[in-house]
């Protein structure tokens, strides 16, 4: 390896812009390589020709490590026959195919101090490369590595200036230079490829459909490629909602749930989706919190957040109280008008538009009525502009813009019944669904740990541990969530708000 290899690797990596630098391979040669006696000794001691020779292709395999004066190791020695046998400049060994030898170079490349070794070697090889087809494959192993780990930051402006020199003969020097960018930026794809991505891959089947499931049964269709991370979806499918605000698309968050809610969680915006998907996954987005103005200029903006809010509304994770027989009258004609323009109904209609918890607490007849008179009044109403006046209506109730969970007991608190803990950016605030009750309030910046806890047996309930207050004053509290299936815990992700 280069002397560069003691450099560290991390995202405060040099500028990607050369242009008032001269940065060549060759010029990187010469100041990290061990001068190879045996080339001095044939270029009568032209230390420059002979360094040149040492970053152009050659038919002879090397050892690794002699020319930048590396200490020899086993993984070494394996680099640069790997690497020919994959570019088809060696034959390759009995039983082995060409995804195995890729991920054999992949594999070496997680050796930290094996990588700048490993981007002179492809680099030398594909320089000057006499035959195309296998110049092509060395060039495809490089906008591979590029994308899963970065160059030191010594090497990173010899390689940039490579790729940008190379870019206008050589179509994949730009992917190339693209997936390097891309690794500055988030920290490339460190977990190494399943066998089906490497062999789709080698097929040109870079590209894979990905399906994100919105609130209410709302989906998202669109494809990733190898290297494309959350945040990337995440931006795509806030502008397909009419989002351009920064600021109003980091409000909402891609989750990952696993078999039907056995792992439910927030995936960080530089995760590698291709790293995190198997058969047994699916992602899911939705809104964790509202302090943006909303805007109601998007028919898939509108439609998103009214089956989100409403699935939290009869959930009865937004509180109303029994006795609102107005309030509740409203909604359910609000529910009603946006889904059709049907105004009579029975009152098993009307149950479906009442919060579950309520269903039993209410007069159906009064609200029946009451409901027929609200639908009078919005003979005129759309079903979109009835969707944008449940999510009016409904932000004014307690708990909107809170991740809710359902909590049965409180370490410090004897609870009547079952409560409702709710977590935004600010607080986080425990409450009694029936009487609105503020049992406890605790600010975020008081809060030093939120960790949740798994049940002590496989069918009991989880629970949460927070750690909060001042370092003279420290408090722990503990809360015994319900246990809810798969479809309940994809609102209820464990650290998600805070997150």
């Amino acid at each position: 390896n280069s002397e560069a290899t003691s450099s560290t690797h991390s995202a405060a990596c040099p500028s990607l812009s050369t242009e008032s630098h001269n940065y060549t391979m060759q010029e990187f040669a010469l100041n990290h390589f061990r001068k190879p006696q045996t080339l001095l000794h044939q270029t009568h001691g032209d230390a420059k020709k002979a360094m040149a020779s040492l970053v152009q292709y050659t038919k002879v395999r090397g050892t690794g490590g002699e020319e930048s004066g590396q200490r020899i190791c086993p993984l070494l020695l394996l680099l640069p026959a790997v690497l020919m046998q994959f570019m088809q400049d060696q034959p390759k060994p009995r039983g082995k195919n060409e995804s195995e030898l890729l991920y054999e170079l992949l594999r070496l490349c997680r050796e930290e101090n094996l990588r700048d070794e490993i981007y002179c070697q492809v680099i030398k090889q594909v320089t000057g490369h006499p035959q195309r087809e296998h110049c092509a494959r060395g060039w495809s192993f490089l906008s591979l590595l590029a994308g899963f780990f970065p160059p030191s930051t010594t090497l990173m402006p010899y390689v940039t200036k490579f790729l940008q020199e190379s870019g206008p003969s050589q179509g994949l020097a730009q992917k190339s230079q693209e997936h390097l960018q891309h690794t500055v930026k988030y920290g490339g794809r460190q977990r190494l490829p399943s066998p089906g991505e490497i062999q789709a891959f080698l097929k040109g089947q870079a590209v894979r459909p990905l399906l994100i499931h919105l609130p209410g049964g709302l989906d998202y269709k669109t494809s990733i490629q190898t290297f494309t991370v959350a945040a990337e979806v995440l931006e795509e499918l806030c502008r397909q909602m009419g989002i351009t605000d920064p600021q109003e698309m980091q409000e909402f968050a891609l989750f990952l749930i696993k078999k039907e809610g056995e792992l439910v969680r927030p995936l960080w915006p530089h995760e590698y989706l291709n790293s995190v998907l198997d058969q047994d996954v699916s992602l899911h987005s939705w809104r964790l919190s509202w302090e943006t103005q909303l805007h109601f200029d998007h028919p898939t903006y509108i439609t998103s957040h009214y089956k989100q809010v409403l699935r939290d509304y009869l959930q009865g994770k937004l509180l109303v109280s029994p006795q609102a027989n107005t309030q509740l009258a409203r909604l359910a004609a609000l529910q009603h008008r946006s889904q059709t323009q049907e105004d009579r109904l029975s009152e098993q209609d009307l149950l479906a538009y009442l919060p579950k918890p309520l269903q039993r607490q209410v007069s159906m007849s009064t609200i029946k009525n009451l409901m027929e008179q609200e639908l009078r009044w919005m003979q005129a109403c759309s079903s979109q502009e009835a969707q944008i006046s449940f999510i009016e209506a409904v932000s004014q109730l307690p708990f909107f813009g809170y991740t809710v969970y359902v909590v049965l007991r409180v370490s410090q608190l004897a609870l009547p019944g079952p409560s409702l803990l709710g977590l935004n950016r600010q607080h986080l605030i425990l409450m009694d669904p029936s009487s609105q009750k503020l049992y406890c309030s605790i600010a975020l910046k008081d809060l030093q740990r939120l960790h949740l806890l798994s049940p002590l047996e496989s069918d009991g309930p989880p629970g949460l541990e927070l750690n909060y207050g001042s370092a003279d004053n420290p408090q722990t509290i503990w809360f015994e969530l319900m246990k809810v299936s798969g479809q309940g815990l994809r609102r209820h992700p464990g650290k998600a708000a805070h997150a």
